[in-house]
């Protein structure tokens, strides 16, 4: 393929020379006459092991043509990718200048392109501020007419790691392609035929989202070790063996297990213990702020589902799941009894479904919870879904699924037309017709 590649920094420059060893034409467009004048002597301007010789050989060889101005790569590509770079602005937010011209000077050149062609973003940058200070420029102006028509944006966001980019490029978890044209897919299968990976293709909020996702956990992963780090002396611990032991786990800890989006955390453990481990820290005197947010952040899960169900206009609610999981009777620091408990308070009619909780079953600190907490929640159960679902159409119910123990043929099945059900755990499709599903 033919390429016209913006920005020779480190995304630019590994991808140029890794696109180019593929058997791609790439046509490297930089302003910097400092960079252009070290790539013209076949180097690289960005330190990085074995870059030097692999950019040198697609210079040397033609494959890799340095220009200075985005007329000299568009006649000849069928695909632009851009990779100039998104620093912080002062408030965090993403610096969108370097991409704005870009796209102005590629939208002018397109004038004169009359084949149809792929624009693709591999800079990093939040959907939505894309939404609001890019793609505008791409569906007016010069390309108005041909905007989604034969003119196609993309996202196509890079999983690169200084140091050890090239192998990153080559031989990656998967290639990510956010889009919203069918017809832009093609190109990028073609584009990375040459690499042996899961081809993926998403919505540019979703592969937006995906880069931002990784790096995050990354470096939440750093800090997390970190935290534990700074505990050994207190705990008379080796911190390092601590997590290296932690690592062993292959189920819980280094796995998918607990990474799905849902409900908040609860039950005997987590809660318990994460309160133990930070006032440990508290009174020590060792800041932990990483471990210390995680209370306050599934605080505000069960915050937002309050505000979502006050927001939804139904005052009549049926709460399927009590117990803090699936699988389990353990109603202590369960969020659905927190959530039934404030929805209580704002004076909301409520009916829960739980089939795993029976008062008769229940033993030990469990039951003592039960009768000193929550005796009020437990006259609430109703023994068949269909008591919670079935509509009274003077008094609407919200369906509340705290707990993944229907399936969503059964709600669609004994829901009326339209019901409204808000989701907690994503165990039904969000196009689950005719119910309306929302989550928070």
């Amino acid at each position: 393929m033919n390429i016209a590649l913006f920005g020779a920094g480190y995304v630019g420059c590994v991808s140029a020379a890794c696109l180019a060893s593929l058997g791609h034409q790439v046509w490297l467009v930089e302003i910097s006459d400092e960079k252009l004048r070290t790539l013209r002597a076949g180097c690289t301007p960005v330190a990085e092991p074995g870059l030097d010789e692999l950019l040198g050989e697609g210079i040397r060889t033609g494959s890799v043509i340095p220009v200075s101005t985005t007329e000299e790569a568009i006649p000849h590509t069928d695909i632009a990718l851009i990779c100039v770079g998104t620093p912080s602005r002062t408030d965090g937010t993403c610096e969108t200048v370097q991409i704005q011209r870009v796209l102005e000077d590629v939208a002018a050149a397109l004038r004169g392109h009359p084949n149809p062609y792929v624009i693709a973003l591999r800079s990093t940058l939040p959907h939505p501020q894309l939404a609001a200070e890019v793609l505008p420029l791409l569906a007016s102006g010069p390309l108005a007419e041909r905007w989604e028509k034969d003119v196609f944006f993309a996202l196509n966001p890079e999983f690169l790691r200084e140091g050890n980019a090239i192998e990153d490029f080559l031989n990656p978890p998967y290639l990510v392609v956010g889009t919203d044209h069918a017809k832009a897919i093609p190109v990028f299968r073609e584009l990375y035929s040459g690499i042996d990976a899961p081809f993926v293709a998403v919505s540019p909020g979703t592969a937006s989202l995906l880069k931002y996702a990784c790096n995050s956990f990354h470096a939440m992963k750093v800090a997390f070790a970190n935290e534990i780090g700074a505990l050994e002396r207190v705990f008379h611990a080796d911190g390092g063996g601590v997590m290296d032991m932690l690592c062993e786990d292959r189920i819980l800890n280094i796995s998918p297990a607990y990474l799905r989006p849902g409900y908040a955390f609860g039950g005997s453990c987590l809660p318990k213990d994460l309160r133990a481990l930070t006032r440990t820290a508290v009174i020590h005197g060792i800041p932990t702020p990483l471990l210390s947010a995680v209370g306050p952040s599934n605080e505000s899960v069960i915050a937002r589902s309050v505000d979502l169900i006050g927001g939804a206009d139904r005052r009549r609610i049926g709460l399927i799941g009590l117990s803090f999981k699936s699988g389990t009777d353990d109603l202590r620091e369960s969020p659905l009894v927190e959530l039934a408990e404030r929805l209580l308070g704002k004076g909301f009619e409520i009916q829960i479904f739980d089939p795993e909780v029976r008062l008769e079953m229940l033993q030990g600190r469990n039951l003592r919870y039960v009768e000193e907490h929550i005796p009020h929640l437990v006259s609430l159960l109703v023994e068949d879904l269909e008591d919670l679902v079935t509509d009274d159409p003077s008094k609407p119910a919200l369906i509340v699924v705290g707990k993944a123990i229907v399936t969503a043929e059964r709600l669609i099945d004994l829901c009326p037309a339209g019901a409204r059900v808000l989701d907690l755990v994503r165990c039904l499709p969000v196009d689950a017709a005719p119910l309306e599903v929302l989550r928070l």
